[in-house]
């Protein structure tokens, strides 16, 4: 358990790493750890050193050292317990810009549920070795052997998860955000962006959009276009645009000015050049041509 008030604040800003892979590690970060160097460094450190030189003294007064170690347990439960709600709270929080991330989000529920045991269990049994703090050593087994079994179960469930199962997917994930130069949630605000021309300026509505059309309108590069729509928007330009463009043919069908139109016509007025195309594109994202679509509609 040496400098186990050190495990949360690992693992939090391990997890805003993973949401931001372009964070700097920062000096008010350092404030994290200031109770694992307090107490499980200096603290227990000179504690050991004293008892060492003074260990018929220890021995008459177990049940103090007793006491001060479960109390120093309990804060240790208090502080896990701040610490796995504050990456529940960036777990929520993170965007989700890249599909990958709820494998990841997968993950921290995993570690989360594995503190929430160990948090409770120390609520429960820390009280109650408090309270009989004399008998604690003639009925270890029911506080230390429990505590040991349920923290090496924590340590090596919670390892093989992350070192065997998560890691990859962890560095995978992060060199992917971290191509776009710049944060996850930059790369959520330029993927609304992107949906914004499309939705309230209609840019799809030009038959001859192209991938570098959309770039000038956003004042991008073109690479950063198309890398946001495969990553974020999981697709890519084509199939973007069609779909928005299927999205208004469904809209204006159900107007009543629409009658006056072909389908044909229809297809041409939300942006697809030809029969040909419109139906193709159609088909694929519904699995079925606009006339037949309309013909489920009456």
């Amino acid at each position: 358990m040496e400098f186990s008030l050190s495990y949360g604040p690992l693992a939090y800003l391990h997890i805003l790493y993973i949401k931001d892979p372009l964070r700097k590690f920062r000096a008010k970060d350092l404030l994290h750890f200031l109770p694992s160097f307090l107490l499980d460094g200096v603290f227990f450190t000179s504690i050991f050193l004293w008892i060492g030189n003074n260990m018929e003294w220890a021995q008459q007064n177990i049940p103090l050292i007793q006491t001060v170690a479960l109390f120093i347990a309990l804060f240790g439960a208090i502080q896990l317990a701040c610490y796995a709600y504050l990456i529940y709270r960036e777990s929520k929080e993170a965007k989700r810009v890249l599909r990958d991330f709820e494998k990841i989000k997968t993950w921290l529920n995993y570690l989360i549920s594995f503190w929430s045991v160990l948090i409770v269990f120390l609520f429960i049994a820390v009280p109650i070795a408090l309270s009989v703090i004399e008998q604690v050593d003639e009925n270890s087994e029911f506080l230390y052997k429990p505590l040991g079994s349920i923290i090496a179960l924590f340590i090596y469930v919670t390892g093989y998860l992350y070192v065997l199962k998560y890691s990859k997917l962890v560095e995978t994930y992060s060199d992917r955000i971290s191509k776009f130069s710049f944060s996850t949630d930059e790369l959520s605000d330029k993927k609304d962006e992107i949906l914004k021309v499309l939705s309230e300026e209609k840019i799809y509505q030009d038959p001859g959009l192209t991938i570098a059309k959309m770039a000038r309108q956003l004042n991008w590069p073109i690479n950063n276009v198309s890398r946001i729509i495969n990553e974020s928007l999981h697709t890519n330009f084509n199939d973007l645009i069609n779909h928005h463009r299927i999205i208004a043919f469904k809209e204006r069908i159900v107007q009543p000015e629409s009658e006056k139109y072909s389908i044909v016509g229809l297809g041409q007025e939300v942006g697809f050049s030809s029969k040909a195309s419109f139906y193709r594109a159609f088909k694929k994202e519904t699995g079925m041509t606009p006339s037949e679509f309309m013909k489920n509609q009456v």
